[in-house]
């Protein structure tokens, strides 16, 4: 029995690693498929409030919240769950957290869950960005691969 997390985004490439996890890695009745999706703050400001994430608290607009999670539950349902192959006996748990964007707390809250879930493996894609964008904006996969105390898989050009 293996217990997989999945992080996922809105991308074509965490489409087709997820596609390929189903096919190469989940194969058991017994398994575990956790998709992850993590709201970024600065999303949910910026969808809310059309200002940059600041860290100073702010009231939360419970429309614009509960927006941004159907919108997660939207592309999680098009992108994933719709490619669940037709005879699978698996039925994948889906989280959803908002929390802050920054590269660090993202990547840690992908950590966290692995151990909360005691998850066998990380599957995350890689999403190809230019070295000097990596540089600047970070790479969550980077911070996961060096930071969770479960393995982890980065599906590369798949």
């Amino acid at each position: 029995m293996g217990i997989f997390l999945f992080p996922c985004d809105d991308t074509d490439a965490s489409q087709r690693a997820f596609e390929w996890t189903l096919k190469t890695l989940v194969h058991s009745q017994q398994d575990e498929l956790h998709l992850l999706h993590v709201i970024p703050r600065t999303k949910f400001a910026a969808s809310a409030y059309s200002v940059p994430a600041i860290d100073v608290p702010v009231s939360v607009d419970r429309s614009a919240y509960e927006a941004m999670i159907r919108k997660a539950e939207e592309f999680i349902v098009r992108r994933f769950l719709s490619h669940m192959p037709s005879d699978s006996q698996i039925t994948p748990i889906v989280h959803i957290i908002k929390s802050e964007t920054d590269t660090e707390s993202m990547g840690h809250i992908i950590c966290q869950k692995a151990e909360d879930i005691k998850s066998t493996i990380v599957v995350m894609a890689n999403h190809n960005k230019s070295g000097l964008t990596e540089w600047l904006a970070g790479s969550v996969s980077q911070y996961v691969m060096h930071h969770c105390k479960k393995p982890v898989l980065i599906a590369r050009g798949i």
